[in-house]
């Protein structure tokens, strides 16, 4: 559907959406866009993914500042999705950071983004983000920020960490891999390149749940030796 068709049939909250849109990503955008009344925008030939919204204060909840977290949130609280190349999306943010906006740019888009709503459906209630105190990076904020973020529980970490609680990126060589074996292949590539041999020491800073550590000393021989909060 055409932007002229588009905004001939629309309501005033479908013109403000699609005015932020053109805002964010002026035309012609190289992926399409669906509304959440199932309306199509945007792309004329087969785009790579769609973006779709789920509800009218979607955008607004997405670029909302911090823009990198809103959009991790907003992803996350299912304010919108994206269908078909999920990797072809990343370079949208990376294509709105290299712009360059002129103060009526800044106006013109802080305008569209008031004009959408804010609302949405109710997100669930969680602790919610740490209420942090004192100067920026002092030692004491910074272990209360550590604190409220790691110190929840190993019953949480177990549900989504592999069996040694690996909190670094798996190797996944295929997609036959489970997340045992992918962290198992990481260690052992770590120790590899490390060209570990039985007796010598190995220092590892921020171990975690010492998988690292317990690896090496189990599987080449090392005295290792773990260091974490």
């Amino acid at each position: 559907m055409s932007h002229a068709l588009f905004l001939s049939t629309a309501t005033p909250l479908f013109a403000q959406t699609l005015a932020l849109l053109d805002r964010l990503f002026p035309p012609p955008r190289a992926f399409g866009v669906r509304l959440w009344d199932g309306t199509e925008v945007g792309a004329t030939t087969a785009p790579p993914f769609t973006l779709v919204l789920k509800h009218p204060g979607a955008l607004r909840r997405m670029f909302t500042p911090p823009v990198e977290l809103s959009l991790g949130e907003a992803f996350i609280y299912g304010d919108f999705d994206i269908e078909g190349d999920i990797f072809s999306a990343f370079s949208l943010i990376d294509d709105l950071t290299a712009r360059s906006f002129s103060p009526g740019d800044i106006a013109a888009l802080l305008g569209a983004m008031i004009a959408v709503p804010s609302a949405g459906p109710l997100r669930p209630q969680g602790r919610g983000p740490a209420r942090l105190r004192g100067a920026r990076h002092s030692r004491e904020r910074d272990r209360s920020a550590i604190q409220y973020h790691y110190d929840v529980g190993n019953d949480f970490y177990a549900l989504w960490l592999d069996r040694r609680m690996q909190y670094s990126c798996a190797y996944f060589p295929s997609s036959a891999e489970d997340l045992d074996s992918a962290q198992e292949r990481k260690l052992d590539h770590i120790c590899r390149k490390l060209r570990l041999r039985p007796g010598e020491r190995l220092l590892d800073i921020g171990c975690g749940w010492g998988g690292l550590a317990i690896h090496a000393a189990e599987k080449y021989g090392v005295c290792a030796i773990g260091v974490t909060l």
